[in-house]
């Protein structure tokens, strides 16, 4: 008896552990991709733009995760979410912006300076309103829930840090063209800050029935990135910039939907 009442006590002692451990994986997610961003830059300053800019990827990716990781542990708080936008702002706002003044916008002198100041300051004032409208709890439709409003962050940063991939993928010098780095850098600032209507990722729900599914397009996805990794990356923004026009059309459709059946139903009332 006294032998079981031991193993319990153990037993509580692990699963005690084992929840403290997992209430700080969302966060040290959160500081991994942190440092991340911070290695991007450090890898700018000693020129080895490849890996800097698959930093900035990675770094995207491990944002993709802390959230969810969060939820699903249900230790979501208001201390991992501030976190988490510090994080952002120096992986997608600080570290594209360096990475691309350093490799090219420097040309442009205080132009190209300029310019990289926008971009840092779009993606700050992005983060701080999506920081208000998580305080304030502004009620949305279940629908509505599945868009942002403007492009996120990191998406930002990729679309951002663009032209670098391209140019790795093709070793064309016309996408290091100061101009058109300068481009980029204002047209991703401006889609961050902007209302346009981008899709989450609560629009993709993997249900049981499509676990399989998911697994093999997960599999053909790494095996492409291990074949081509720019070529796959290339594709990749190239396709979520495709998604932007259509997202937009996408929740107007369904807004005006909604409206109509709002109003059908009052009318029957």
């Amino acid at each position: 008896m006294l032998d079981k009442e031991i193993l319990y006590d153990n037993v509580g002692d692990v699963n005690k552990k084992n929840g403290t451990l997992m209430r700080f994986l969302p966060s040290t997610v959160t500081i991994a991709a942190f440092c991340c961003g911070l290695t991007a830059i450090k890898l700018a300053l000693f020129q080895k733009w490849e890996m800097a800019v698959l930093c900035i990827f990675i770094s995207a990716l491990l944002d993709a995760f802390d959230g969810k990781v969060a939820r699903l542990l249900g230790h979501s708080s208001q201390f991992g979410a501030q976190l988490d936008s510090l994080s952002d702002l120096v992986c997608f706002g600080v570290a594209p912006s360096l990475i691309l003044f350093l490799k090219t916008g420097y040309m442009l002198e205080n132009i190209g300076w300029g310019v990289c100041l926008f971009f840092s300051i779009c993606c700050a004032l992005r983060l701080a309103r999506f920081n208000v409208a998580q305080i304030v709890g502004e009620s949305k439709p279940d629908w509505a829930k599945k868009y942002f409003s403007g492009v996120p962050a990191p998406a930002g940063a990729i679309l951002a840090i663009f032209p670098l991939v391209l140019f790795f993928k093709t070793g064309d010098y016309v996408f290091l063209c100061p101009t058109f780095v300068s481009f980029a850098l204002l047209i991703s600032g401006v889609l961050m800050i902007s209302t346009l209507k981008t899709f989450s990722s609560k629009m993709i729900e993997i249900g049981s029935e499509s676990a399989l599914l998911a697994l093999i397009s997960i599999s053909l996805l790494i095996i492409c990135l291990i074949t081509d990794l720019w070529l796959t990356l290339s594709i990749m923004v190239t396709l979520y910039i495709m998604l932007i026009p259509y997202s937009v059309y996408k929740y107007s459709k369904t807004q005006k939907t909604e409206n109509q059946e709002s109003c059908e139903s009052k009318r029957c009332k």
